[in-house]
């Protein structure tokens, strides 16, 4: 929402005032973060600057940015089988206009392994690093969290029959997105759309063991007024979510768009430093099980220092370093939606029957490299009916984690080829170099307050050439 100019200095005020707080105690189950972020960019913010930050960071490009969050956590140490937690934190920037939402806000509460959350919270799924990756391709943690109801298993527990060598962890939640356009149905709006999100991990090893494989699936369903999007079913809400989460079809239908992954990881952990290999594949509706587009998905690589070392002095260290493939040109189902040919190709992250596809709030929720319509340059073939108009991409995506004069450096470097989807084809392929570098460093004498510093630039003819430069502020630390 808008927010007149003076609110929003009071805003930031509050944020620089936090940031003057001194951290206490380290017991306390009570914490603060708080930051500001001033960007000088030559156009729209480019992918690095933006991506993968929880739809907290404008895309005009020139902007200051602040953010105060609260949280209470759960105690480690505390033997009592039920705790809670809860959150908050606000956003306030400002560009050609103030602008304040919140990104969390939740209560959760955890009885044993098992956690059940209401709110919104940050949250990715999938099997990827976090910090260097271009993001996995289930849920990123591109967009802005949703409001969701959530029951989860959020941290691998050890199964005892089995002397912890297999553990478990899951997630079953249910979102609301908000309305959207309607594609391909009998009415042309609906009010309100959901996402139903499910995941099941399993580990195989523990900590004493040197390697450790991991596999799992996610399911991701966007569903929502389908007694007005296909009447003659007569599917009442209920009906419609028992087929959204069980995947049944109706009439050779399925009910809902479906967007899922199958993940595959393994870690090795030599003496200096671990290993961890990963692979995300796709499938849509129809093409699980006939192994037909087993060419598309995310492959990666990471090798971590396993003594993290971010005072470096003089020297210049390698913390990590990420290597990542991300190809999804196939796209092909052959079982398509409706039983018709002309759907026998794919279209990820969009949807034959909402226009906003797998997004929220105008981000994607997969993977950032497949964005928004919005952010490419405007003479690219686009329709008003698909969220991307590009995803049929093949990159290559580095990242490094590095340590100098007690500053630690993250690279961020992406290439890729991306020709459009198959609906609106780009005329000849595109190239895109997207970069980034950021450092920050404790200050001491600042109470060790956090500055940072980066630049970011976007090459190529995909998105729009643009450079920018940011400098901020931030702490964190215990309350008592």
């Amino acid at each position: 929402m808008s927010i007149s100019d003076r609110t929003a200095r009071i805003l930031f005020f509050f944020v620089f005032v936090f940031l003057t707080i001194k951290a206490c105690a380290q017991d306390s189950t009570l914490t603060y973060n708080a930051a500001l972020l001033v960007a000088a960019s030559t156009g729209q913010s480019p992918l690095w600057l933006h991506a993968n930050k929880g739809g907290t960071i404008p895309l005009n490009g020139t902007f200051a940015n602040g953010r105060l969050g609260l949280n209470k956590i759960y105690n480690p140490n505390n033997p009592r089988v039920f705790q809670w937690s809860a959150g908050v934190e606000l956003i306030t920037s400002y560009e050609k206009r103030a602008d304040i939402f919140l990104t969390d806000i939740y209560l959760a509460s955890k009885s044993g392994p098992v956690e059940l959350l209401i709110g919104q919270k940050k949250n990715t799924s999938g099997l990827v690093d976090t910090l260097l990756s271009s993001g996995s391709l289930a849920l990123s943690g591109n967009a802005r969290p949703m409001p969701r109801i959530q029951i989860s298993i959020p941290e691998f527990l050890p199964l005892a029959f089995t002397n912890d060598l297999l553990a478990i962890k899951a997630s079953y939640s249910d979102g609301i997105l908000g309305d959207s356009r309607i594609v391909f149905g009998s009415t042309n709006n609906v009010n309100s759309t959901y996402l139903h999100q499910k995941s099941l991990y399993l580990r195989i090893g523990n900590y004493r063991n040197k390697v450790n494989i991991f596999t799992g699936i996610n399911h991701q369903v966007v569903w929502g007024g389908e007694d007005e999007i296909m009447p003659v079913y007569e599917l009442t809400r209920s009906k419609a979510y028992w087929h959204v989460v069980s995947g049944k079809t109706l009439d050779f239908k399925k009910i809902g768009s479906h967007f899922c992954t199958i993940d595959l990881a393994a870690t090795y952990k030599g003496n200096n430093w671990t290993y961890y290999i990963y692979r995300q594949n796709i499938y849509e509706t129809g093409s699980l099980f006939r192994v037909n587009n087993f060419s598309d998905g995310l492959n990666g690589i990471k090798v971590q220092r396993k003594n993290h070392r971010f005072k470096s002095g003089g020297n210049f260290i390698i913390n990590s370093f990420l290597i990542e493939f991300l190809s999804t040109q196939n796209q092909t189902n052959l079982n398509p939606p409706f039983g018709l040919s002309i759907f026998e190709k794919g279209n990820y992250f969009n949807s034959l029957i909402y226009s906003n596809g797998l997004s929220y709030k105008s981000r994607g929720l997969g993977t950032p490299l497949s964005s928004s319509k919005s952010l490419t340059n405007k003479d690219l073939p686009r329709s008003n009916t698909e969220f991307t108009n590009n995803n049929r991409i093949t990159a290559i995506h580095s990242g490094i984690s590095a340590s100098w004069l007690n500053t630690l450096i993250i690279f961020r470097g992406t290439y890729s080829i991306n020709k459009g989807t198959f609906v609106n084809p780009f005329p000849i392929s595109i190239n895109q170099v997207s970069l980034g570098i950021n450092a920050e460093k404790r200050i001491k004498q600042l109470n060790y307050t956090t500055i940072t510093a980066g630049v970011y630039s976007d090459l190529g003819k995909l998105y729009p050439n643009s450079t920018s430069f940011t400098i901020g502020v931030r702490r964190s630390g215990f309350i008592n």
